[in-house]
């Protein structure tokens, strides 16, 4: 239960080990439902559940028409749900803008936005900052 609080703390900042160490474990959450969901159910389109992770919409509408399994639907919904929040709070953290951490819903900036914030330092705080 600590580490489900640790993912979705709520203090409005995220320090870049901690969004590494976050991102990761959604990352390795999706892979594993995916992975898992494609050896289960025969038939299920492998390249466009690969382009799921640049692209998160195209998954939309095989799903409705139901050629994309729910798992897959939901595990990615759950990934990029916990980047969104992750980012936002982690570009909070540098001294951005915290709407720049939405870049990560933008399908194919998403890559780019989370390995930039993944890499900058925290802004620097000071004791008015509490004020």
């Amino acid at each position: 239960m600590n580490t489900v609080q640790k993912i979705l703390h709520c203090d409005g900042r995220t320090g870049p080990l901690t969004y590494q160490r976050n991102i990761a474990l959604l990352a390795v959450g999706k892979a594993a439902v995916d992975l898992l969901t494609l050896a289960l159910v025969p038939g299920t389109d492998a390249a466009r559940e690969a382009l799921s992770w640049l692209n998160p919409f195209a998954l939309v509408r095989p799903w409705m028409d139901g050629t994309m399994p729910f798992s897959i639907c939901l595990g990615t919904f759950a990934f990029f749900a916990g980047l969104v929040w992750n980012s936002v709070h982690r570009a909070r953290d540098t001294g951005w803008s915290h709407w720049l951490g939405l870049l990560t819903v933008v399908p194919f900036v998403d890559v780019i936005a989370a390995v930039v914030l993944s890499f900058v330092p925290a802004r620097k705080r000071s004791v008015w900052d509490l004020v």
